[in-house]
């Protein structure tokens, strides 16, 4: 089998006195844990009890229990997604948006060839553009990932210089098209404003993480987008068996039918294996780990099991999906027989509609 990159895999890197994330972040996290609904009595947990080891409890800063899940798992290379709430939580986290990149890239040069980091930080930060771009140049940074559901749309204009520094750099470009938790603004998660993005830059490598999920509907613009957009990929994650919290709410079934429609539509060489998974060196990064070895596997046996449910897949689409289409997106692997000869040659070729936004 080919060479396997999990594209989505987080990593929180901080220390007792480098917090990665916001204190308004961490206690609707503790609330979430204490008051969720897969218990039979709900609220008799506090969820102080859980704020001063939260970070700690879902940290990996030396990024060792992430390699030790990788390799369970068979997968060769992960990329790191960090995701900077400051800005949307009330700030008061002590790394600053430098050291989170800094974090990421030094973890990439300890685990030459295992992790590869992609820039995140708020684009609403000043100085994040020129950020992006030290991390494209001087760090090595494989792409850039837009967290939009933090308050901003992936086509408002503020982003449109950091698309352009994505071509010019010749990096794709992440967004988030899935409906998170209440405290996020998933209005701006919408997929059908990476329309405009496609249709402003259509040379630009956008990859949709989530396609949608778990929205219907969000789901079916995902898919049109795919169809007709070329430089679109679909990064596919909690469509497979469910989210990380409920490995099995999907089925094997409905999980490899979903899955032979966006191959379908998309194409084997725009589908990219993915997890979104966070592991640490305790119990919920062990838990983690255990569905991380069940999703691997239900990938890679999808030439053996497909057939029961009707549809194919051959080895040859799964080596595409699970590495090789990553890898040639972010460099790693040449492949000319997928390199396209001509572009289209152009950005931003119409007035902006209005109205915006």
């Amino acid at each position: 089998m080919a060479m396997i990159i999990d594209n989505h895999i987080h990593l929180l890197s901080g220390s007792e006195d480098k917090t990665y994330m916001p204190p308004n972040y961490s206690w609707a996290i503790c609330v979430n844990w204490a008051y969720g609904a897969r218990q039979s009595t709900p609220y008799t947990r506090d969820p102080l009890d859980f704020y001063s080891r939260q970070e700690e409890r879902v940290s990996d800063p030396d990024g060792s229990a992430t390699i030790e899940a990788m390799d369970a798992a068979g997968v060769d290379a992960g990329v790191l997604i960090h995701a900077d709430f400051g800005p949307s939580h009330g700030g008061g986290e002590t790394m600053t948006m430098e050291e989170m990149a800094k974090s990421y890239t030094d973890l990439q040069n300890k685990h030459k060839g295992r992790l590869y980091s992609f820039a995140a930080p708020d684009v609403r930060r000043a100085g994040s553009l020129q950020l992006v771009e030290k991390t494209f140049r001087d760090w090595d940074t494989k792409g850039l990932k837009v967290f939009p559901e933090v308050g901003y749309f992936v086509n408002d204009p503020m982003l449109y210089p950091f698309y352009e520094l994505c071509l010019e750099y010749d990096k794709p470009v992440a967004i988030c098209t899935n409906f998170e938790r209440p405290f996020a603004r998933a209005r701006f998660n919408d997929p059908i404003y990476v329309s405009d993005v496609v249709a402003d830059f259509p040379d630009l490598p956008v990859i949709m993480f989530h396609v949608g999920s778990p929205m219907e509907h969000w789901y079916d613009i995902c898919m049109a987008i795919g169809r007709s957009a070329l430089n679109t990929y679909a990064e596919v994650d909690s469509w497979m068996l469910g989210f990380n919290g409920a490995p099995q709410s999907i089925s094997d079934e409905d999980s490899i039918l979903r899955l032979s429609k966006i191959r379908d539509m998309f194409g084997a060489h725009r589908v990219i294996f993915g997890s979104d998974g966070q592991f640490a060196p305790t119990s919920f990064g062990q838990r983690n780990r255990e569905n991380y070895i069940k999703r691997v596997q239900f990938w890679k046996d999808l030439p053996k099991n497909a057939p029961k449910y009707g549809v194919n897949f051959s080895q040859e689409e799964v080596d595409l999906m699970m590495g090789l289409n990553l890898g040639r997106l972010m460099g790693l692997i040449d492949m000319p027989e997928y390199d396209k000869k001509r572009k289209y040659g152009w950005s931003i070729l119409m007035p902006r509609p209005n109205p915006t936004p």
